[in-house]
């Protein structure tokens, strides 16, 4: 299933190889990753090798300006696992990344809408979930703008492997409050 979504100012579309020069000035960045919970890409060869592993996710969208054509962002959904280990049917989890040259002037919000609009507002999803960690204000006015609601808070054990010690904010969506 190949979806590209348009708004006034955005495509979403699958990732193709010759976005790796844009994909890096993203994935580079220590402080857009940090956002987004992954580590940075040291060198363009790390970033074609993250980008080949975006590509094999049917469900996850370069961010596409259309002015200039250049790759912005990412956006997209992943399965989100259960307690017992198992793809939830019907949910999916919330995860996007932004070029830091291009905060604050809505372009998050603005693919977020046109993304649920087609996968929950169609019903092929009924509940999506989202995080952020505490210090990250940008993404929690993005997760209110989308209608996610607060659900849950922690804090990774200090021997976690990812963000050891840090509070995360978990937000979910249902498909009833999107109607």
């Amino acid at each position: 299933m190949t979806v590209e979504l348009r708004t006034d100012r955005l495509e979403l579309r699958p990732f193709v190889e010759s976005d790796v020069a844009d994909y890096f000035e993203i994935v580079g960045d220590p402080v857009s990753a940090k956002a987004a919970g992954f580590q940075y890409a040291h060198e363009l060869a790390d970033a074609g090798y993250l980008l080949k592993q975006t590509m094999k996710q049917e469900l996850i969208f370069a961010i596409v300006e259309r002015t200039t054509n250049h790759v912005i962002g990412s956006i997209g959904f992943y399965p989100r696992v259960g307690k017992d280990g198992l793809t939830e049917a019907h949910t999916a989890e919330l995860g996007y990344v932004l070029n830091r040259a291009y905060w604050g002037h809505g372009y998050m919000p603005e693919a977020g809408q046109a993304l649920l609009a087609q996968f929950v507002g169609s019903g092929v999803f009924e509940t999506v979930w989202a995080s952020h960690l505490a210090d990250n204000d940008r993404s929690k006015r993005v997760l209110l703008k989308l209608g996610f609601a607060h659900v849950d808070t922690f804090v990774h054990p200090a021997t976690a492997l990812y963000q050891p010690g840090e509070t995360e904010l978990v937000y979910r969506l249902d498909r009833e409050s999107e109607e």
